[in-house]
């Protein structure tokens, strides 16, 4: 699998060490394909690419340096760059910046053991919202496994049909709530049904279990609801 090159290059470098590669791939809701560190980072941006309500994804958008609030294209610019009146740079790149039409906000993926390492990253949001931006830390506990492992299925479905037509006659037969087992059997195939779960035509409860036959599937009020389990939307916005 190959790097995008129509893809914005990252802030930061995405190490490799010897034969043991440490960057991950994914195209995340189709869009272009991003290099990432490690497979949690991989996970949310997959969740971030189905989200509805996400325009764009950008995969280490920036450089900090959180001393001045200044920003950088990446590390290397922000240390070649002058000292303002000498003070010491502290070194800032967020994993992502998610464009939500209108307002943007800055995503940091971390395991919980590495937060609890280094717990001073908790005090980021606080700093960069003295200069103007707003930073979310999305940990393991968000992304848990039952949740991942779903919105991979989903990605999968998306990515072979990006493009998928509302299915009329698939939503009226869901109504308010079916088993998914019993959609297949009245003859909808598994890869209309992903699709139309992926596109937000139907919902289920993406966190309390896999996907299976026995999964209550939903055509009634936010159907896509299940996209938007990210706390990426301020509760002012």
């Amino acid at each position: 699998m190959k790097i995008d090159r129509k893809s914005n290059p990252t802030a930061r470098q995405v190490q490799k060490r010897g034969q043991l590669k440490k960057a991950h791939y994914t195209s995340a809701g189709g869009m272009h394909l991003m290099q990432l560190e490690s497979r949690l980072e991989a996970s949310g941006a997959i969740a971030m690419g189905l989200d509805p309500r996400v325009r764009s994804i950008r995969s280490q958008p920036m450089t900090f340096d959180l001393t001045t609030g200044r920003t950088y294209p990446s590390v290397d610019a922000l240390v070649a760059a002058p000292k303002l009146y000498g003070l010491r740079c502290k070194k800032y790149t967020p994993d992502f910046e998610l464009d939500l039409g209108g307002t943007k906000v800055l995503v940091e993926v971390k395991h919980r053991g590495l937060i609890a390492m280094a717990p001073q990253i908790l005090g980021y949001p606080s700093v960069l919202a003295r200069y103007g931006y707003r930073l979310i830390i999305i940990d393991d506990e968000i992304l848990e496994e039952t949740y991942v492992r779903n919105l991979r299925q989903l990605n999968i479905a998306r990515s072979l049909r990006p493009c998928a037509e509302k299915p009329t006659e698939l939503i009226t037969l869901c109504g308010e709530r079916m088993k998914y087992g019993r959609l297949v059997a009245a003859g909808f195939d598994e890869g209309t049904l992903l699709s139309a779960i992926a596109h937000g035509h139907l919902t289920f409860d993406v966190r309390s279990e896999r996907l299976n036959h026995d999964t209550d599937v939903s055509a009634a009020g936010d159907t896509a609801a299940h996209l938007k389990e990210l706390p990426i939307v301020s509760i002012s916005s």
